[in-house]
């Protein structure tokens, strides 16, 4: 009988403690959200606990460094330069893209080295020529997590030689 009774009042114990916890945690939650000289707890919880940055309602572009590979011609090599930017609407997940320029360098380098000077002269090559370059960042990237907030590639500038 005395264990029945020790363990009903351990049980109610138990139970006021976690309600109290939750009144403090939503009082406090709530004054926060009140009181602006205050830092908002409801922010912070936001930033510690939220499993995806929320998008921008605007696409952010975010450009990265200048690329020069080189074409092979009928008669000379040839040069292309290339600036790029990266379209997305989550920039706060692509900030670390700069540190991945070689990959960057690389997968470009070997996608031009599959082409000729004569095919790029081609006015219409343009926009093709922006979607393989789209889908080489994308291949390139296929084991980070910038990948999937690419949302697209533009040139901003496109030199040929």
């Amino acid at each position: 009988m005395a264990n029945k009774k020790t363990f009903s009042n351990l049980l109610i114990i138990l139970l006021i403690s976690i309600i109290v916890a939750v009144v403090t945690f939503c009082t406090t939650l709530w004054y926060s959200q009140q009181n602006t000289s205050t830092p908002n707890i409801g922010t912070w919880f936001k930033k510690v606990f939220q499993s995806e940055p929320e998008a921008t309602a605007q696409p952010v572009f975010h450009p990265l460094d200048k690329v020069v590979v080189s074409v092979k011609g009928e008669r000379q090599t040839h040069f292309v330069m290339l600036e790029l930017a990266v379209q997305t609407h989550y920039p706060e997940r692509i900030k670390q893209i700069d540190s991945y320029m070689p990959l960057v360098r690389n997968a470009l380098l070997k996608m031009f080295s599959k082409k000729k000077y004569e095919e790029l002269q081609n006015q219409q090559t343009i926009e093709q020529l922006q979607q393989e370059v789209k889908q080489t960042l994308t291949d390139a990237f296929a084991n980070t997590t910038i990948a999937r907030d690419i949302d697209d590639v533009l040139f901003t500038k496109y030199v040929i030689q």
